[in-house]
């Protein structure tokens, strides 16, 4: 059986997303800051949200073309949500190409006008989630709205987790607390609740809805593992995003947490008054520093193996779920995706 190119897959799922999020986008005035509004859509990420719900859907047994609307208000969330991380960690760069260098929209217009943009993005989501109850029905569509609304409301849960420890400068966390908060922050958001979107939408019972937590939490540790050190190894022009800006950002990591296990007492001395320190201050020194601790105790790679467990973890109890449902294309890919998170650059 030939492999599926899952890159090539999300391509395919993004075209009819991408056409009705324009639909959403207004080309009125005021011109700029509309324009500013359309800058991250326009970038257009991978759309592994969307996409993952389009598969869900089909894969459940429904119709793609009723869940088109829903994946462009996950996309047009995620959009809204990056312009506004990207404010609160003070982030360079944002879906960079090989080709092209694209700072934030923070960098690029301020503070204010970003996070402006980011708010009215947020209203347009809400408007095609509203509308998606007219299209989907009151009773079908009211039960997306509310699980978006669980499920960014779970988000920004898990954001203020990370943000509060750099707040009481708390460097030194537990594996327990880290796995809390990329739970609520990635392992819903960006895997388990865009599935579930999915099967609500083919008409799957509570039972089989719930029942994709078991397998889609491993699969959200995967992805999430994976990206923190993506963040560490890839070059920028690769990832999308400054190399090792998790390090500027004070962002606290598996590699960071096995880092800070392994290293000695000066090391980790050193290392917390870094990670301490405002963006602003550290330096590439700094950063530098860090990385080739990280290398020197396996901190990158012990984080990789964990990436590897949960995604082999995440298959069996994926096969283990799905068992019952047919054998079809979207359920192939959607084992592909797990697969696919532990060996992307992007």
């Amino acid at each position: 059986m030939k492999k599926i190119d899952f890159i090539k897959e999300l391509e395919k799922l993004k075209k009819p997303v991408w056409k009705k999020i324009q639909e959403y986008l207004p080309q009125k005035h005021p011109q700029e800051h509309y324009a500013i509004v359309r800058e991250y859509p326009e970038r257009q990420g991978k759309y592994f949200r969307g996409g993952l719900l389009l598969l869900s859907t089909e894969m459940f047994g429904g119709q793609k073309e009723k869940a088109i609307l829903t994946a462009a208000a996950m996309q047009a969330s995620e959009d809204w949500l990056l312009i506004h991380d990207d404010f609160l960690d003070q982030s360079e760069e944002r879906r960079s190409t090989k080709d092209k260098y694209c700072p934030t929209l923070n960098k690029m217009y301020g503070d204010e006008l970003a996070v402006n943009a980011g708010d009215a993005l947020h209203i347009i989501m809400w408007k095609m989630l509203g509308d998606n109850v007219r299209f989907l029905g009151e009773k079908q569509g009211w039960k997306i709205f509310d699980k978006m609304q669980d499920i960014l409301l779970t988000t920004v849960e898990g954001q203020y987790l990370e943000l509060d420890w750099i707040r009481k400068e708390k460097v030194l966390i537990t594996k327990q607390e880290y796995y809390r908060m990329i739970g609520i922050k990635t392992g819903y958001y960006t895997v388990t609740g865009p599935l579930q979107l999915g099967a609500i939408i083919a008409g799957q019972s509570n039972k089989e809805i719930k029942q994709i937590e078991e397998w889609g939490m491993l699969f959200g540790y995967t992805f999430q593992i994976w990206d923190d050190v993506m963040n560490l190894t890839a070059e920028s022009k690769i990832q999308g995003k400054e190399k090792a800006g998790d390090i500027l950002e004070g962002k606290r990591t598996l590699t960071l947490i096995h880092l800070l296990k392994n290293c000695s007492s000066i090391e980790k001395n050193r290392i917390t008054a870094l990670y301490l320190k405002p963006r602003a201050e550290k330096t590439e020194k700094d950063k530098e520093y860090v990385l080739s601790l990280m290398k020197k105790y396996k901190s990158i790679d012990f984080a990789k193996k964990i990436a590897k467990d949960y995604s082999q973890k995440a298959m069996k109890l994926f096969d283990k779920n799905t068992a019952h449902l047919a054998d079809s294309q979207a359920k192939r890919i959607i084992r592909q995706g797990i697969e696919f998170v532990i060996n992307r650059q992007r």
